[in-house]
């Protein structure tokens, strides 16, 4: 029988600041902030600060004044990613498959483990206690037979709790959620929903599929199985160790605007950068691809760097790499970015560097941080506050 597990680390920002600093349990904190400070948003809340309408991604000013007396905390984000890491492992040496979702979520594949630890549920009780009394850390959990039914379990286990959907009950759970709290129905299907009298997932259990599928095309599709309790049972682990991470980009007109291009250019090196760095590597060879009109396709290297992973650095190699290639006059239809012979980043620092790459760390990790969390398109840098959004 298929045991998919969602698990949540409940306000995972605040939790490991709590571990580091135990006078911030019980009282209303938010991680994203300053002590003074009321630039930025807010990377997460904890349960005492959303009782006063604190939540995610509000301005640090407006979460300040619903509540003064709250606790603000720049946050640590080089400790985040490592303490998900070290929980990962731990998920790692009790499941098969595990597939870490983002830096505080993970679905775990238990799926004929029950000759090995017994029940699923029990197994799944014994990780959250094992994270629990190693980290001390709260984290929610749902159990089911495919993914989508096992993470809205989660998400009504919370806070701190574990909730299993049994075998041929998924119906029946989904039926009394309303259709918003459902992981795929955003504010504009929702308003779509919500026209025609669908509050709750039992209200679409009563449509039939071919009148779901010629009101919402594909997507009515996904509805009806949805409203059935119906999802995907893959968890797909991570790969192998790669020896190489690129991104490109194809344009719908190729064009020769040189700004345009660099902008293009930054944000395939932010996303490159950012890629690897979640892999705790740095990289020697930047290689670009670029593509004509024409069709013609060019790649250029540089293995000038000891080993990066900064999105600047990346940036800088790749565009050496690119202006002369556009003294060709031709418009450029593809471009690319590749950082190679990647190893393991080893935290050293240089003699006369020391502070630039402590502060560049703790850039880029505050940059990851919330992108994990909010989406890579939140936060914009230098040539990109002119990005193209019709190519995100």
């Amino acid at each position: 029988m298929p045991a998919i597990v969602h698990i949540d680390m409940d306000c995972f920002f605040v939790a490991v600041e709590r571990t580091r600093d135990p006078s911030l349990m019980g009282r209303p904190v938010v991680v994203g902030g300053s002590a003074l400070g009321d630039r930025g948003v807010v990377s997460s809340a904890s349960y005492e600060a959303r009782r006063y309408g604190i939540h995610s991604a509000m301005p640090i000013a407006a979460a300040r004044k619903l509540c003064p007396r709250a606790v603000f905390v720049p946050g640590t984000p080089g400790i985040y990613g490592k303490v998900s890491r070290e929980i990962c492992k731990i998920f790692e040496s009790w499941a098969p498959a595990v597939e870490m979702t983002s830096i505080d979520e993970a679905y775990l594949d238990l799926s004929g483990c029950e000759r090995c630890y017994g029940p699923a549920l029990g197994t799944v009780d014994r990780i959250l206690a094992e994270v629990r009394e190693t980290f001390g850390l709260d984290l929610s959990a749902g159990l089911a037979t495919n993914r989508l039914v096992a993470k809205v379990a989660s998400k009504c286990a919370k806070p701190s709790g574990l909730l299993q959907v049994l075998p041929g009950r998924e119906r029946q759970f989904m039926a009394r959620l309303p259709l918003g709290d459902v992981p795929g129905v955003g504010e504009v299907l929702g308003r779509r929903l919500r026209a025609m009298g669908l509050v709750t997932v039992g209200d679409l259990q009563q449509l039939e599929k071919p009148l779901l599928e010629r009101a919402f095309g594909m997507a009515g599709h996904w509805l009806y199985k949805m409203a059935r309790g119906c999802g995907s049972r893959r968890v797909e682990p991570e790969r192998a160790a790669v020896k190489s991470v690129g991104n490109s980009v194809t344009f719908r007109r190729s064009t020769l605007d040189r700004a345009f291009l660099t902008a293009v250019l930054y944000r395939l090196s932010e996303k490159v950068g950012a890629r690897v760095r979640k892999k705790g590597m740095v990289g020697r060879t930047v290689t670009l691809r670029l593509r004509y009109s024409d069709f013609k396709t060019l790649t250029r290297s540089d293995s000038s760097s000891p080993g990066t992973c900064t999105d600047q650095q990346i940036f800088a190699q790749a565009r050496a790499l690119m202006v002369p290639l556009l003294e060709r006059r031709v418009r450029v239809r593809l471009l690319g970015v590749t950082l190679s012979r990647l190893r393991p980043a080893d935290s050293q620092y240089g003699l006369f560097t020391v502070q630039m790459q402590k502060r560049e760390e703790r850039l880029y990790g505050t940059v990851d941080s919330i992108r994990d969390k909010y989406g890579f398109d939140l936060l914009r840098k230098g040539p990109l506050l002119c990005w193209p959004d019709n190519l995100r």
